[in-house]
Protein backbone atom coordinates (compact mmCIF):
# COMPACT_ATOMS: atom_id res chain seq x y z
CA UNK A 1 0.00 0.00 0.00
CA UNK A 2 2.90 2.12 0.70
CA UNK A 3 4.78 1.47 -2.17
CA UNK A 4 1.07 2.71 -4.13
CA UNK A 5 0.65 5.96 -2.27
CA UNK A 6 4.24 7.21 -2.58
CA UNK A 7 3.96 6.05 -6.38
CA UNK A 8 1.29 8.08 -6.99
CA UNK A 9 2.26 11.28 -5.71
CA UNK A 10 5.92 11.17 -7.55
CA UNK A 11 3.63 10.76 -10.74
CA UNK A 12 1.48 14.03 -9.74
CA UNK A 13 4.55 15.79 -10.10
CA UNK A 14 4.91 15.03 -13.60
CA UNK A 15 8.20 13.56 -13.52
CA UNK A 16 9.06 11.40 -16.44
CA UNK A 17 11.29 9.16 -15.21
CA UNK A 18 8.64 8.01 -12.55
CA UNK A 19 5.91 7.76 -14.73
CA UNK A 20 7.60 4.64 -16.36
CA UNK A 21 8.56 3.54 -13.42
CA UNK A 22 6.26 0.06 -12.62
CA UNK A 23 7.75 -0.44 -9.04
CA UNK A 24 9.55 1.91 -6.52
CA UNK A 25 11.80 0.29 -3.95
CA UNK A 26 12.55 2.80 -0.84
CA UNK A 27 15.37 1.76 2.49
CA UNK A 28 14.18 3.42 5.09
CA UNK A 29 16.90 3.79 7.92
CA UNK A 30 15.98 4.34 11.40
CA UNK A 31 17.30 4.03 15.04
CA UNK A 32 15.01 2.30 17.76
CA UNK A 33 15.89 3.82 20.87
CA UNK A 34 14.60 2.52 24.07
CA UNK A 35 12.17 4.52 26.44
CA UNK A 36 14.72 5.39 29.54
CA UNK A 37 13.26 5.34 33.14
CA UNK A 38 11.25 8.37 35.08
CA UNK A 39 13.25 8.99 38.14
CA UNK A 40 11.90 9.97 41.36
CA UNK A 41 13.58 11.29 44.28
CA UNK A 42 12.03 9.19 47.68
CA UNK A 43 11.87 9.94 51.54
CA UNK A 44 14.70 7.45 52.96
CA UNK A 45 14.38 7.73 56.37
CA UNK A 46 14.98 11.67 56.53
CA UNK A 47 12.84 14.37 56.27
CA UNK A 48 9.61 14.89 53.90
CA UNK A 49 10.37 14.82 49.89
CA UNK A 50 7.94 17.67 48.61
CA UNK A 51 7.14 17.73 44.57
CA UNK A 52 7.00 15.65 41.49
CA UNK A 53 8.36 15.03 37.67
CA UNK A 54 11.57 16.99 38.00
CA UNK A 55 11.17 19.68 40.68
CA UNK A 56 11.57 18.15 44.22
CA UNK A 57 12.40 20.04 47.77
CA UNK A 58 13.90 18.28 50.99
CA UNK A 59 13.84 20.18 53.82
CA UNK A 60 16.57 19.68 56.64
CA UNK A 61 14.98 20.72 59.85
CA UNK A 62 16.78 23.55 61.56
CA UNK A 63 20.31 23.04 62.64
CA UNK A 64 23.05 24.56 64.96
CA UNK A 65 25.76 25.65 63.36
CA UNK A 66 28.07 23.59 65.27
CA UNK A 67 26.10 20.87 63.86
CA UNK A 68 27.10 21.73 60.43
CA UNK A 69 31.13 22.61 61.34
CA UNK A 70 31.22 19.09 62.85
CA UNK A 71 29.51 17.01 60.28
CA UNK A 72 27.17 15.92 62.77
CA UNK A 73 24.28 13.82 61.27
CA UNK A 74 21.58 16.19 62.48
CA UNK A 75 23.06 18.98 59.76
CA UNK A 76 22.23 16.13 57.22
CA UNK A 77 19.09 14.07 55.31
CA UNK A 78 18.85 10.96 53.68
CA UNK A 79 16.71 9.89 50.28
CA UNK A 80 16.82 8.18 47.35
CA UNK A 81 16.85 8.55 43.84
CA UNK A 82 14.24 6.00 42.27
CA UNK A 83 14.08 4.51 38.96
CA UNK A 84 10.66 3.05 37.87
CA UNK A 85 8.70 2.58 34.38
CA UNK A 86 12.02 1.29 33.01
CA UNK A 87 12.42 -0.58 29.35
CA UNK A 88 14.60 -3.17 29.25
CA UNK A 89 16.58 -1.44 26.31
CA UNK A 90 19.53 -0.33 28.65
CA UNK A 91 21.52 -2.05 31.15
CA UNK A 92 23.36 1.04 32.83
CA UNK A 93 22.36 4.15 34.42
CA UNK A 94 24.89 6.89 34.84
CA UNK A 95 24.07 9.94 37.23
CA UNK A 96 25.91 13.20 37.48
CA UNK A 97 25.23 16.30 39.37
CA UNK A 98 25.27 19.77 38.70
CA UNK A 99 25.22 22.96 40.37
CA UNK A 100 26.36 26.52 41.31
CA UNK A 101 29.74 25.32 43.59
CA UNK A 102 31.04 27.55 46.35
CA UNK A 103 33.81 25.19 47.40
CA UNK A 104 34.70 22.62 45.09
CA UNK A 105 32.28 20.03 46.20
CA UNK A 106 29.90 21.95 48.08
CA UNK A 107 27.14 24.13 46.35
CA UNK A 108 26.20 27.41 47.35
CA UNK A 109 23.86 29.01 49.60
CA UNK A 110 21.17 30.95 47.25
CA UNK A 111 19.15 32.24 49.87
CA UNK A 112 19.42 36.10 50.18
CA UNK A 113 20.88 37.37 53.27
CA UNK A 114 21.01 33.81 54.59
CA UNK A 115 23.78 31.83 56.11
CA UNK A 116 27.61 32.50 54.78
CA UNK A 117 30.71 29.90 54.48
CA UNK A 118 28.18 26.93 54.30
CA UNK A 119 27.31 24.94 51.21
CA UNK A 120 25.32 21.52 50.38
CA UNK A 121 27.32 18.23 49.39
CA UNK A 122 25.46 15.30 48.26
CA UNK A 123 27.01 11.72 48.61
CA UNK A 124 26.39 8.18 48.60
CA UNK A 125 24.51 7.02 52.13
CA UNK A 126 27.12 5.87 54.77
CA UNK A 127 30.78 7.46 53.14
CA UNK A 128 32.86 9.62 54.09
CA UNK A 129 32.51 14.09 53.47
CA UNK A 130 35.31 13.22 51.13
CA UNK A 131 32.88 11.12 48.85
CA UNK A 132 30.94 14.03 48.23
CA UNK A 133 29.53 14.76 44.59
CA UNK A 134 31.56 16.84 42.60
CA UNK A 135 29.06 18.78 40.64
CA UNK A 136 29.69 20.35 36.94
CA UNK A 137 32.65 17.46 36.08
CA UNK A 138 32.51 14.71 33.83
CA UNK A 139 32.53 12.66 36.98
CA UNK A 140 29.85 10.04 37.20
CA UNK A 141 28.49 7.29 39.03
CA UNK A 142 27.06 4.26 38.08
CA UNK A 143 24.31 2.50 39.41
CA UNK A 144 24.30 -0.97 40.32
CA UNK A 145 21.58 -3.67 39.50
CA UNK A 146 20.10 -3.55 43.53
CA UNK A 147 19.98 0.41 43.01
CA UNK A 148 18.26 -0.10 39.83
CA UNK A 149 15.84 -2.33 41.75
CA UNK A 150 15.41 -0.36 44.67
CA UNK A 151 16.74 3.11 44.56
CA UNK A 152 20.09 4.97 45.13
CA UNK A 153 20.71 5.45 48.92
CA UNK A 154 22.12 9.19 49.29
CA UNK A 155 22.84 11.70 51.45
CA UNK A 156 22.64 16.03 51.69
CA UNK A 157 24.67 17.42 53.86
CA UNK A 158 25.27 21.19 55.00
CA UNK A 159 28.89 21.45 56.03
CA UNK A 160 31.16 24.52 56.35
CA UNK A 161 32.82 25.57 53.21
CA UNK A 162 35.93 26.90 55.02
CA UNK A 163 37.11 26.29 58.79
CA UNK A 164 35.82 29.19 60.92
CA UNK A 165 33.88 30.64 58.45
CA UNK A 166 30.17 29.63 58.99
CA UNK A 167 28.11 32.28 59.93
CA UNK A 168 23.86 31.42 61.31
CA UNK A 169 21.11 32.18 58.31
CA UNK A 170 18.49 30.85 56.24
CA UNK A 171 19.82 27.87 53.71
CA UNK A 172 18.49 27.27 50.42
CA UNK A 173 20.60 25.71 46.93
CA UNK A 174 19.28 23.64 44.33
CA UNK A 175 21.36 20.60 42.46
CA UNK A 176 20.17 18.90 39.41
CA UNK A 177 20.57 15.15 38.67
CA UNK A 178 21.38 14.35 34.91
CA UNK A 179 21.10 10.82 33.65
CA UNK A 180 22.65 9.11 31.33
CA UNK A 181 21.57 5.44 30.30
CA UNK A 182 23.48 2.38 28.27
Amino acid sequence: MKRILLTSALIGLGLPAVEAATTLDVDFTATVLATTCTITIVEDGGPAVTGSNDEYSLTIPDVGLDKVVTGDVAAQANFKLKAKDCSNGYSKIFTTLTGTTISGKLIVNEASSGATGVGMGIKRRDTADSTFFTPNNTDKFEWSTDEKANGVPLTVALRETTAGAGRTGAFQAKATFNFTYE
